[in-house]
């Protein structure tokens, strides 16, 4: 497009191009109908330098950080250097008016407020922003009274901000931050005390967060009462997480010798709830959506019912490849080791695993434990979103658990071989699993006995076979095979 092309499409006051032309039109009051510029943030005496509109708004930063504005007339963007400063006030009084004093080297006026400022600032006062352009071409909701106890900080797009609060909030972080370290050596001293009386590292490391909880909830450790009063007003936690953090602090207490006689300690009643159990089909899904790794892990879970603990401890002595058998020799919560029948796709998966060290799944089995579960949860969502099955979204690595003890028990029907199974040493934990109704198919059979021929007919009707079982009266057994749906 041409110079004469260009031109064309302007307006008639925007073809002047000399600044005789601009001058002259704009003595003329050629401009006056363009309008008043729209944006408020526009000092009213900036005009386009082209054709001398004042429809001025702000267009960006160029690359050194200066103000750019575009002219809605030409649509021209230009810059203007200005020399509007903000002077330092090194010895100003508190007491004296910003309109007294000769703050600023332009001719800006300030007019007092009859309303109470909104902030106050010390001697400091100047641009927060990487732009040319000055605080006091910024909106403020005040402008007055001005002392060196303070100071102000400001936004072209938020009021300005009394940060003498800030200081007091900021003393007050690093209170915290202070007592949160003191809190930090505490714990690993507790810890270390715990692993002295020979617990494990996992339940020192347990109960060490179970008193970084507490006092991240408010509770002052020295205070006996303010734990107790925390644990019983907080109603989003179990019972059996409150059960937990209380024994947690008992022992913290104890190290402390913080002394607990004068204090009624809480008794806290087990709550027992029945456990989901999905469908085969569903864990099958998760399995199949799982990386080589991870379904492997997940397989394992499903066919022994082991902890994910467990399941990272296992070391390539405990799998028996030809035999089909896995040994949990180390088990997790203080439970009883135990040997499991797998199928060959199980040990198929497993045998499938790099041999980089004595453990299956890699070198540290706790870093293990945390990475599967990160790896499930990524495989999880995804299987969920690519079925459109909101129903994965409630499996977690426990629920293969209750899968394993559920299905055992629908099929031997005996709690001590499942609690042996389990690896429990308290039978008041598989009990749960004894009125458990199965979402799976599970191959159960149903038997009775038939005293006559028409129950024998009644019986085969309904489907009944003949075992080749007679009882001591020489009554023939029959069973009939029943599928849960």
């Amino acid at each position: 497009m041409g110079e004469a092309e260009e031109k064309d499409w302007l307006p008639p006051e925007a073809r002047l191009t000399s600044d005789a032309d601009l001058a002259q039109a704009a003595n003329s009051g050629k401009f006056a109908d363009i309008g008043e510029p729209h944006s408020s943030h526009v000092q009213p005496h900036l005009h386009c330098p082209r054709c001398g509109g004042l429809r001025i708004v702000k267009a960006g930063f160029d690359a050194k950080g200066g103000q750019l504005f575009l002219c809605k007339t030409c649509l021209r963007r230009f810059h203007v250097e200005r020399d509007v400063t903000v002077q330092l006030v090194e010895q100003l009084d508190p007491a004296q008016d910003l309109s007294d004093t000769d703050v600023f080297s332009s001719d800006l006026s300030v007019e007092p407020f009859l309303e109470e400022p909104a902030f106050k600032c010390r001697k400091n006062v100047a641009s927060h922003a990487s732009s040319q352009v000055s605080v006091i071409e910024k909106p403020f909701n005040s402008f007055r009274a001005y002392n060196r106890d303070c100071r102000i900080c400001a936004t072209e797009t938020k009021e300005a901000r009394n940060l003498a609060t800030v200081r007091a909030e900021s003393e007050r972080t690093v209170q915290d931050r202070e007592n949160e370290e003191t809190l930090r050596g505490e714990i690993v001293a507790f810890k270390f005390s715990l692993l002295k009386r020979s617990l494990s590292e996992k339940t020192a490391y347990n109960r060490g967060g179970s008193i970084e909880l507490l006092y991240r909830n408010g509770a002052n450790l020295q205070d006996p009462d303010s734990v107790l009063t925390l644990l019983a007003t907080t109603s989003g936690w179990k019972t059996g997480t409150k059960k937990q953090l209380f024994q947690a602090y008992k022992c913290y207490a104890k190290w402390k010798k913080i002394d607990l006689s004068n204090v009624e300690l809480p008794r806290f009643k087990r709550e027992i709830q029945m456990p989901w159990v999905p469908k085969e089909t569903l864990l099958d899904q998760l399995i199949a959506g799982a990386g080589w790794k991870t379904g492997a892990f997940c397989q394992l879970l499903k066919e022994t019912g082991a902890r994910t603990v467990e399941a990272a401890r296992l070391k390539w002595i405990d799998v028996d490849g030809e035999g089909k058998i896995i040994t949990i020799s180390d088990p997790a919560k203080g439970g009883m080791p135990r040997q499991l029948a797998v199928s060959e796709k199980c040990v198929e998966m497993l045998l499938r695993q790099p041999k980089n060290s004595d453990y299956v799944f890699g070198r540290d089995p706790e870093a293990i434990r945390r990475q599967m579960r990160h790896n499930f949860h990524w495989a999880r969502g995804h299987v969920a979103a690519k079925t459109a099955n909101k129903d994965v979204l409630r499996i977690h690595l426990h629920t293969f658990r209750h899968f394993f003890a559920t299905k055992l028990y629908l099929q031997a029907q005996d709690l001590r071989y499942v609690q042996k199974k389990m690896g429990h040493r308290s039978i008041t934990s598989t009990t749960i699993y004894e009125n458990s109704e199965p979402c799976q198919n599970v191959e159960t059979y149903t038997s009775k006995v038939a005293a006559s021929d028409d129950e024998k007919l009644k019986l085969v009707n309904l489907g009944y076979e003949y075992t080749g079982i007679n009882t001591k009266e020489g009554l023939p057994i029959t069973r009939k095979k029943v599928v849960w749906i």
